[in-house]
């Protein structure tokens, strides 16, 4: 009997061991962003001129206490291209700010984020927005890691639908949600209007270095910040929400 409880409490300590072992503390994750442009459009001849879906990549940066989350700056930007006839009017779109950066310190529960708006860059320094997540019972594997859902309420109010791995010992996500017991490796936005995906996961390679706060930008409060948005693109685009901007040539 004492020889079967050993070897019984040997097996519980090596599963324990391993779990330990296997939680990433580090590393590079690179999102695929889609947004459903035709769902911000009511003008039916726009949405004609412009593709149904926006693609676009960022990237989360994150070590034992502290992350970065920002656009990954492709070689083309793609945000700037649209559909076309071939004799109709050229449209240019802008999703939220090229140089956005959100950093977050978990230690201090500190986050300073850089915005971009129009030519010019501000810092917010502010504490952590916290969400009231709900846990959900359903679960799904993305890149090998097993997830969990959770659910909440967006800025605006709308619904936000997250999956995180426990496995990835880092509290954070795309844009500024974050606050659960893992990593978010999926976040979806007003039922598919928005949808990050986890397309790249890197656990060898950071670079501790760019993981850092931003400090390129004149400081603002957070509520003026807001104002200058809402100024600029109406009500409810200080929202955190991507903000489309539409050029016509």
């Amino acid at each position: 009997m004492l020889l079967k409880k050993q070897i019984l409490l040997n097996v519980l300590a090596l599963i324990t061991l391993q779990t330990v072992q296997a939680q990433v503390k580090e590393g590079r994750i690179i999102y695929k962003r889609k947004i459903n442009i035709h769902r911000r459009l009511e003008d039916e001849s726009m949405k004609r001129m412009v593709p149904e879906f926006d693609s676009a990549r960022s990237e989360l940066l994150f070590s034992a206490d502290q992350s970065l989350y920002r656009n990954v700056k492709e070689a083309e930007d793609i945000r700037d291209q649209a559909g076309q006839d071939q004799d109709g009017p050229v449209v240019h779109m802008k999703f939220g700010g090229g140089d956005d950066q959100t950093y977050k310190n978990y230690t201090s529960e500190k986050m300073t984020q850089q915005r971009e708006l129009g030519p010019k860059k501000y810092i917010i320094e502010d504490s952590f927005l916290h969400y009231s997540w709900k846990m959900e019972p359903d679960t799904q594997t993305i890149h090998g890691y097993f997830c969990k859902k959770a659910a909440t309420k967006g800025h605006q109010g709308g619904a936000v639908t997250v999956w995180y791995a426990e496995e990835i010992q880092c509290p954070s996500g795309p844009e500024d949600y974050g606050g659960l017991p893992g990593l978010i490796l999926q976040l979806d936005i007003n039922d598919g209007e928005v949808v990050f995906t986890a397309d790249d996961i890197d656990t060898k390679n950071l670079d501790k270095g760019l993981v850092h706060a931003p400090t390129d930008g004149k400081k603002i409060t957070r509520d003026a910040f807001r104002k200058m948005m809402e100024d600029q693109f109406g009500p409810g685009a200080g929202g955190g929400r991507p903000v489309i901007r539409i050029i016509r040539n």
